[in-house]
């Protein structure tokens, strides 16, 4: 790491697109603009979510970080290195320093390795330990995640879904990532064991000093466990807030039909709620329309929305807000 007490993630301006290219006989397809142009910063120990609905470029992005997917253009600094650029070499350091735990644990590890071998595996490959100290350490990270030592023997088929996740979250932090990105880690299991792994990152994190990018559609989930609340749409960022904030006031009219979509325990809340109803689907990233790109779904567009782009501007009370009418 270059600056021990610097931001663990820099992005600037970053871009990925997909297509426009034809074959020997086919013109250029449509381009499909998924993250088009966002600027970002995570702090040591932070957790930063980005929310948004399925299609919105989430995934992308978070794919795009770690090195698996190469942006257009832009800067992404991970522990003060740049990822964009980097050759096998390079990418492979820096990647030490961001980790990944995907939305399926039992699509993310392997049916025919041990939990103790995956677990493991990114140990051995840096030459961090082997033999009996490889041992000792994947002992020690499955104890960590609520595991015990003994099931390094045991097979993924062999566990139910929150204890796979609790191995993948094992398998993230055997290096000691200044990073990791959270893809929708819990929304594949049951809810009272989504209780339990968001209660285990939150306490991983206050004894090692992580920071997450933690990607969710969920919002009862973000506002458990999230310091900041990046709003995504059609790949770009149209709010962003620290989580009182976001969750006391928020001002964009998609952050708002996202809010009013989260169900309340209490019927007389459920029912009393303000309702924000959007119009229509999500457009497709291949044909963003023009100015705000969420004009064609909101109740407060207007003609100047149609035309021109609201860039994020600072409010009073900290927030960022790309709305006209905010």
């Amino acid at each position: 790491m270059s600056d021990p007490n610097g931001p663990v993630l820099e992005l600037k301006d970053v871009a990925v697109h997909f297509g426009g290219r034809g074959g020997l006989f086919a013109s250029p397809g449509p381009v499909v603009k998924a993250v088009n142009g966002v600027d970002l910063t995570i702090g040591r120990g932070e957790t930063v979510a980005l929310v948004g609905e399925s299609g919105c470029g989430k995934s992308t992005l978070s794919n795009t970080i770690v090195g698996l997917q190469a942006p257009v253009s832009g800067s992404i600094r991970v522990a003060g290195e740049e990822v964009v650029g980097a050759d096998r070499r390079k990418l492979n350091d820096i990647r030490r320093h961001v980790q990944m735990i995907f939305q399926d644990p039992a699509l993310s590890l392997d049916p025919r390795s041990t939990i103790g071998a995956t677990v493991g595996e990114p140990l051995k490959v840096r030459g961090v330990a082997k033999g009996e100290a490889l041992k000792q350490r994947v002992g020690e990270l499955l104890t960590q995640v609520g595991l015990r030592a003994e099931h390094a023997d045991r097979y993924p088929h062999q566990f139910s879904g929150g204890q796979r996740q609790r191995v993948v979250i094992a398998r993230a932090l055997a290096l000691e990532p200044g990073l990791v990105i959270c893809d929708e880690p819990v929304s594949a299991l049951d809810v009272s064991v989504r209780a339990q792994i968001l209660n285990l990152l939150v306490a991983l994190q206050k004894r090692t000093g992580v920071s997450y990018l933690f990607v969710s559609h969920d919002l009862s989930v973000v506002r458990h466990i999230c310091d900041r609340v990046v709003v995504m749409y059609l790949g770009r960022f149209v709010e962003m807030a620290d989580r009182a904030t976001f969750f006391a006031n928020p001002k964009h009219p998609y952050t708002r039909a996202l809010m009013s979509a989260v169900p309340q325990a209490d019927p007389v809340v459920q029912r009393g709620k303000e309702r924000y109803v959007l119009s229509g689907e999500l457009p497709s990233p291949a044909n963003i329309p023009s100015g705000c790109a969420f004009h064609t779904r909101c109740p407060l567009a207007t003609e100047i929305c149609s035309q021109v782009r609201p860039e994020l501007t600072p409010r009073p009370d900290g927030a960022l807000v790309a709305c006209h009418h905010a």
